[in-house]
């Protein structure tokens, strides 16, 4: 595919992501994503003629961005670890977990509406577990690693609380998370 075709296809999946985020599943339609993307009529559905490809199409977007930003959070954590010790690393992730669900609220939101649709829609069912996974990785990972490869340690669960404390704040039905919050979390694994 051409870098111009790359580069359309992405404004489709980075629009089609905000309009999940602002309108909800309803909100998006070929023509209000070519509207979002600043596109002429139509390019919507040449690159994606059936809405369920769309849709299936920006999860997988989505999910390479949450994938991206764990890839960042990682390479901070290792650098502030290795230079003033785990106790500044983990309140480094706690900070960036919180700002995240604030400056990403539009992804958290389009996360929801995406799972929602994959449990109500068959040919969709994938997305959920897909996003979710993506969404929890960074977590997953800063958990395991405090743990320091324990067995015992609850590192799904830890991940769904700090994810659920999140997810409720974004969909506002809960309070801002704390950077204290996030740590104790974290800490509770050491």
């Amino acid at each position: 595919m051409s870098t111009d075709k790359l580069a359309r296809r992405r404004a489709i999946l980075d629009a089609t992501i905000g309009l999940l985020g602002t309108r909800g599943l309803e909100g998006v339609t070929h023509r209000a994503v070519d509207e979002a993307a600043g596109l002429p009529q139509g390019s919507c559905s040449y690159y994606f003629p059936k809405k369920t490809a769309l849709l299936i199409a920006a999860a997988e977007h989505l999910a390479a961005l949450l994938e991206k930003d764990c890839d960042d959070l990682q390479l901070g954590f290792a650098d502030i670890a290795a230079r003033d010790g785990m106790d500044a690393a983990v309140a480094y992730v706690a900070r960036e977990l919180v700002t995240y669900a604030d400056t990403e609220r539009s992804l958290f939101l389009a996360r929801m509406e995406l799972t929602m649709a994959a449990a109500r829609r068959p040919e969709l069912a994938d997305l959920g577990t897909q996003l979710t996974s993506a969404a929890r990785r960074p977590i997953a990972f800063f958990l395991t690693l405090i743990a320091d490869g324990r067995p015992d340690v609850p590192v799904e669960t830890a991940a769904g609380l700090i994810d659920g404390i999140t997810l409720m704040y974004a969909t506002g039905q809960g309070p801002k998370p704390t950077t204290d919050q996030v740590a104790a979390v974290f800490r509770s694994i050491l």
